[in-house]
């Protein structure tokens, strides 16, 4: 008799159950894998057949069995079940079971069989059994019995050769064990990120898509969830084809496609919807191109703990690792700002316990690693004490207080983070390697399991869901070989995010200083710096006693400085933050020689640059590529702009450029102005890949500050005393020798309460008298602030008196009136806006006048002058600014994008989309930050009621307006209009437009709001 041939391919399931067949519980869990044998290659002889031209499967399937499979009757079988005999199995997740699991093919019933037994004896007629060469259940391998399970546990699709299998991690022998240990051994040593080393090739490359050219088969959705129930997983992704499944290999790094015919599971599919966007092949951490990398440029961090919330109460300084912090006291909500570096709390010293991850910015934390309450804890044990539970009603319960156990240091340089995520425990299988924010790391739609985890770098945040839902588990470089190493219990990641350094920032821009030490961790004699130096060898003033080469360790106070390898500014160059620096190692020093250092002056606010690369051959002459720069770029050629830059234009800010991507290799540290060639900027060669520019840190003061720093000794030394507003009587024992001016102007006077002579000082740094202006022999009693006022300057000057006679209109600056062609002589003026300053002789020397608007009917009786020699307006710096209507607190916007629009419609409504309400004042325009290019306008007939709208600048006439802090926004186009809000209970009722001034209508006064 001749055996049938069954189709193995999937069936809808019989009306009729089998009455033979015990039930299959849907939910039982399935048999635990058992021990793997060691790996040994496949025979070409045991290569299966294809089962009627169907369909051929994989051969690393894993449904061997180690022994024959002995046949008995079903009803044995259900007495077998019904008397309990089944082992207990268990899963971390449950599975459906499938007829791998059930009770006919349970590897229970074989493990009582010896090897010598043939399965055949029992068979009719003597012939073999038609399982006996069947890929599932062939009784050797290579000649030796086979021991594999038929379940394993992998997160990836096994896309190597089906010789090379993946080795559990539950049952080895000892030799096998050493052998994985060995792969953490390398993880005592420092991590990447604090030694310093430089690495290349640290980033891989996503290959292209491509298909594999053999027979594949359609890929159904409703089938694929039943077999990712029914069979491994790996097995479910290994025959998905159709996707165009590829990644790059762990081991040697190269590209390997799954050739593996796919699996057909039914002849008449589904058609396929919207597949590719459903399930993805792989998360988008591979999208990052393999670059070269340089040196590290470590920075220092530094981060501020406050004992209240809001950024309020007790602060407390942390610049480095605190092994135990417990001495703290803290009530149960606390506040914390990072300025920089990634740092990480935990809950007992020594670090040690549960973390909390901190990336730059503020957080509040309240009582994170506190006990639950008392009555909860009794609620959980079931316990009920009524008399103790009253008399603990009856006191007052104690305010539970927040404890940090230590602190430490996590992210300090822009090594690039990365995380190798291992199908089975002890680093064993194909990883899943990540460098950077993966929200979506499913593959599939599933999760990648990681029984074990391998930080080269970086502090990773490891979510269990996609998206960033739940609470993540904090990851610091190391390796964890076991799920319960990094404290879970269900090893599947959805997604990451690895914590990042910011662009570099600056505290007190204002206020540099700088403390030199002759060798390193701040030992041997200390000299302080409070400007650029050239060298450490001159003698700067007659108290200094200390003569240095090069410096071996500093502390930076204040500022931001550049340091250089050389004297003269030249050589390597390091960018100084705030901070201390142990030795040369902790600045990216190439070496140990530090011999000069400048201090960086720029306006940080707006930082805007422009690349010129190198013209291509096969473009026209004349033609060369640009790049203009507004934030970080840690690759510039994914921008489409060349590494080889030409010339490089700073429009606005400071900025760093690096030689290699992320950050890495030489600094050159650029500031406001034109670098024609490479040996402009320091660099032997055109080579920029990386820029980002310095930005100011987050402070507890006020975005604008108007301030003016006075010190009782020349070079900003001795006491200083800062004005934040008018002083009219300074105190006798502070006699001023140099200042610093921070914001605005300011006004400077001989005598008390602003009489005697006028000094007006812009914002800038003067070291001694004669740099203000003042005689050596004068003394400055009483300071004003000048008013800030935005508007288009204007003054009037007139030959006599009464504003008779000639008169001049001037708009700007003059250095000497003589030269101009004017007649020195006036005797009345009249400020039309502005303020201005009158000086006496020519180039702005002699006796000062600060004149706001005014009208002086006799110039002579006012100031003892008869002639002006010179003038110029007090202009205010460029400040971006919100400006919100005191009546209804809302803020001016414009809605809708702004992008490419020709006109805007601007409201003053509550709801602002994006920077859309953030305002500047230039050359008498109020424009949008979003669109410089246009300014607000009236539109239509100028009459009360009139729309304003945001339009283009070009428009004529150019309409101009004029305001304050606080007050009314006037229209200097048409005298007597300002800005009002329509009002009414029409559609367009929060319309901007404008109106006659009219003191009674509050809607009409208006704030700006500095930020």
């Amino acid at each position: 008799m001749e055996r049938p041939v069954r189709q193995r391919v999937q069936r809808t399931p019989s009306n009729t159950p089998f009455s033979s067949l015990p039930p299959i519980d849907e939910d039982a869990p399935i048999s635990p894998p058992t021990p793997l044998s060691p790996r040994t290659p496949i025979s070409p002889l045991t290569e299966p057949k294809l089962l009627n031209g169907v369909s051929s499967l994989p051969l690393d399937i894993g449904f061997n069995w180690s022994t024959p499979k002995e046949m008995r009757s079903p009803l044995t079988m259900m007495k077998e079940q019904q008397l309990g005999e089944t082992q207990n199995r268990g899963l971390s997740l449950p599975l459906r079971a499938s007829a791998l699991s059930s009770i006919v093919m349970r590897r229970s019933s074989l493990n009582d069989l010896s090897p010598e037994e043939s399965p055949t004896k029992g068979l009719v007629n003597g012939g073999s059994s038609r399982l006996e060469n069947s890929f599932f259940f062939q009784p050797t391998e290579n000649g030796k019995a086979s021991n594999r399970s038929i379940f394993r546990a992998a997160s990836l699709p096994e896309i190597s050769p089906s010789h090379e299998r993946i080795s559990s991690a539950t049952m080895a022998s000892d030799t096998l064990l050493g052998s994985r240990f060995e792969r953490f051994s390398y993880l005592t040593s420092p991590s990447n990120s604090l030694s310093g080393i430089a690495e290349t090739s640290r980033i891989s490359v996503a290959p292209s898509v491509q298909h594999n050219s053999q027979d594949t088969s359609s890929f159904d959705h409703k089938s694929t969830m039943e077999l990712y129930r029914t069979l491994p997983s790996e097995t479910l992704l290994k025959n998905s084809q159709p996707l165009g499944l590829q990644r790059s290999s762990s081991l040697d790094g190269g590209l390997l496609i799954n050739d593996t015919k796919s699996f057909q599971v039914d002849k008449n599919p589904e058609p396929e919807r919207n597949l590719l966007l459903k399930y993805r092949a792989f998360p988008d951490a591979y999208l990052t191109k393999e670059k070269e990398h340089g040196k590290l440029n470590p920075r220092p961090g530094k981060m501020f703990i406050y004992d209240k919330p809001g950024m309020t109460g007790e602060r407390i300084e942390v610049r480095g690792d605190v092994v135990d912090a417990t001495p703290w006291e803290f009530t149960d909500t606390i506040s914390i700002r990072v300025i920089r570096g990634g740092w990480v709390l935990y809950e007992k010293p020594e670090f040690k316990g549960e973390k909390i991850a901190l990336d730059e910015g503020d957080i509040e934390l309240t009582n994170p690693f506190g006990p639950p309450d008392e009555e909860v804890v009794n609620q959980q044990n079931g316990t009920t004490q009524d008399h103790e539970q009253e008399e603990h009603e009856s006191k007052p319960r104690l305010k539970r207080k927040f404890v940090i156990g230590s602190i430490r240091r996590a992210v300090r340089d822009y090594s690039v983070p990365e995380i190798s995520l291992f199908p089975e425990e002890n680093a064993e299988g194909k990883k899943v390697t990540f460098r950077d924010t993966s929200e979506d790391s499913r593959i599939f739609g599933f999760p990648v399991k990681a029984n074990s985890i391998i930080i080269n770098a970086g502090l990773w945040l490891v979510f269990a869901e996609p998206f960033f839902q739940g609470v993540p588990r904090v990851l610091e470089v190391g390796g964890f070989p076991t799920p319960a190493s990094w404290g879970v219990t269900h090893p599947y990641v959805g997604s990451l995010h690895p914590l990042k350094i910011g662009e570099p920032r600056v505290e007190n821009l204002y206020e540099p200083k700088i403390v030199l030490y002759e060798k390193p961790y701040f030992t041997g004699k200390s000299r302080e710096i409070y400007s650029s130096m050239r060298d450490f060898l001159s003698r700067v003033d007659k108290q200094q006693s200390l003569f240095m080469f090069s410096a071996g360790s500093l502390k930076v106070i204040g500022g931001c400085w550049v340091g250089y390898e050389k004297e003269g500014f030249r050589g390597h160059q390091y960018l100084l933050e705030e901070g201390e620096y142990q030795t040369y190692c902790v600045w990216g020093g190439v070496n140990s020689e530090l011999r000069s250092v400048r201090v960086i002056q720029a306006d940080l606010s707006e930082p805007l640059l422009v690349l010129y690369g190198m013209p291509e051959e096969e473009k026209a002459e004349g033609e060369e590529p640009t790049f203009e720069v507004t934030e970080a770029v840690a690759d510039v050629e994914l921008f489409g702009f060349g590494i080889n830059t030409r010339s490089i234009h700073v429009l606005s800010g400071a900025w760093v450029a690096y030689s290699h991507v992320d950050f890495s290799g030489n600094q050159y540290i650029l500031e406001k102005g034109f670098y024609n060639n490479c040996g402009d900027w320091g660099s032997e060669d055109n080579r920029i890949c990386s820029i980002q520019p310095i930005l100011t840190a987050p402070s507890e003061e006020p975005s604008f500050r108007n301030e003016v720093l006075l010190y009782s000794e020349p070079d900003f030394q001795g006491t200083c005393r800062v004005c934040h507003r008018n002083q009219g009587c300074l105190p006798e024992r502070l006699t001023v020798k140099s200042c610093r001016v921070v914001g605005g102007s300011w006004v400077l006077y001989g005598g008390e309460k602003f009489t005697g002579n006028m000094y007006v000082l812009s914002e800038g740094d003067y070291p001694n008298l004669t740099s203000m202006g003042i005689p050596t022999d004068s003394d400055i009693h009483s300071v004003k602030a000048v008013p800030m006022t935005f508007s288009v300057p204007s003054i009037s000057l007139f030959g006599l008196e009464c504003f008779e006679g000639r008169e001049v209109t001037i708009d700007t600056r003059i250095s000497n009136m003589q030269e101009e062609g004017f007649n020195t002589h006036f005797l009345s003026v009249r400020v039309n806006s502005g303020c201005w300053v009158l000086c006496e002789h020519s180039n702005y020397r002699g006796r000062q006048f600060l004149l706001e608007p005014i009208e002086i009917t006799n110039w002579h009786k006012f100031s003892s002058l008869s002639c002006i020699g010179s003038m110029y307006p007090v202009r205010q710096k460029q400040r971006l600014f919100r400006i919100k209507n005191k009546e209804t607190g809302h803020y001016i916007s414009v809605q809708g994008g702004v992008e490419d629009m020709k006109t805007g419609r601007v409201v003053v409504t509550e709801q602002v989309e994006g920077m859309s309400d953030i305002w500047l004042y230039q050359d008498g325009l109020i424009k949008n930050k979003l669109a410089r290019t246009m300014s607000l306008q009236v539109m239509g007939n100028v009459e009360s009621g009139a729309k304003v709208v945001l339009w283009t600048e070009t428009r004529v006439p150019v309409q101009t307006w004029s305001a304050q802090v606080s007050g009314t926004i006037s229209s200097i186009t048409f005298p007597g209009m300002v800005l009002d809000i329509k009002g009414g209970k029409q559609y367009d009722k929060q319309h901007l437009v404008i109106r006659e001034e009219n003191e009674e209508h509050a809607s009409q006064q208006w704030e700006l709001e500095f930020v």
